[in-house]
């Protein structure tokens, strides 16, 4: 009640005192709650990892799946008097799962996939994202519709990349939002190719200010599709976005546009600001294009 300030005006130092009592007792909720008030700081609660892991232990111990996890994530990460122990992450994240605890079953899942503490198992890997997907883990239902998409772990198979990549999108997942739009943007074995989806899904991640999103947002763009019109205006604010943030391809495309005078107004100045950007930047695919621009053009003149 103190915590959440149901009920009263809320006091973090009160729910402090009275977690505490109910942790004491052995009450394997306050001891987790307690853990989490020293493990964030909260409020007027000195942040105390030795304390977080204190009392996620006590809480843990007795199989709580929910400290178990708040535990292996202190010792996957490691804090202030507290030694980051992967051994003992694994141990508690594996506990945690085997009860049914979405949040550890998609890290254990990720650990699989990525040779995180054991060997790459891409089979083990995809098991611990479909538990942790049907329970509704949007990012395990992303990675699951990964799994398919590629071919690992599971037969290839778009339909079921689809099925698990919309699941995710629509609960707002931005790299699901992106991988969606990019299989209707190129089509596949039984999804077939729809622009207006595409464009949809692109939208929604870019919004959200999802770099990658923001890129093919304005590739559409700038290139048109079938029921999608081509709206140069638009490319450019994307581009824009996207080069602003460092990315060599956006920062070419768009010297492109003030070069060509497509979307704005035609402006030398701009086009070599940006594709000298492009030029100078670490990609060295997009590098040699922009070089061949810049000398052909002679764009240091402007």
């Amino acid at each position: 009640m103190y915590d959440n300030g149901v009920g009263v005006v809320e006091d973090d130092k009160e729910a402090l005192k009275w977690y505490r009592k109910a942790a004491e007792q052995g009450n394997v909720y306050a001891q987790n709650n307690l853990g989490v008030m020293y493990d964030k700081g909260i409020e007027d609660v000195l942040e105390d990892d030795k304390e977080a892991l204190k009392w996620y232990r006590k809480a843990a111990d007795q199989g709580y799946a929910h400290a178990q996890n708040n535990l292996a994530v202190m010792y996957d990460r490691g804090g202030k008097g507290v030694a980051k122990d992967d051994k003992e992450a694994l141990k508690w994240y594996r506990k945690a799962a085997e009860q049914g605890y979405a949040d550890a079953q998609y890290t254990l899942g990720w650990r699989y996939a990525n040779g995180k503490g054991f060997l790459e198992d891409d089979k083990e890997a995809t098991k611990w994202f479909r538990k942790a997907a049907e329970q509704g883990n949007i990012y395990a239902q992303n990675n699951l519709a990964v799994m398919y998409d590629n071919g690992e772990g599971v037969l290839e198979d778009d339909k079921e990349a689809l099925k698990w990549y919309r699941k995710s999108a629509e609960q707002g997942n931005v790299y699901a939002q992106n991988n969606l739009a990019t299989m209707y943007d190129n089509g596949g074995k039984g999804v077939l190719e729809n622009d207006k989806e595409a464009l949809k899904w692109y939208q929604k991640a870019a919004e959200q200010g999802y770099v990658n999103a923001q890129y093919n947002l304005a590739l559409m763009y700038d290139n048109g599709g079938k029921g999608v019109l081509e709206n140069n205006k638009e490319a450019v604010i994307w581009y824009q976005k996207v080069a602003e943030q460092g990315y060599a391809n956006a920062q070419y495309n768009l010297g492109l546009m003030y070069q060509y005078g497509e979307g704005v107004v035609k402006d030398m100045t701009k086009a070599k600001y940006w594709i000298k950007k492009a030029y100078e930047g670490g990609d060295a695919e997009v590098s040699k294009i922009a070089e061949e621009n810049w000398k052909r053009f002679e764009l240091w003149k402007y």
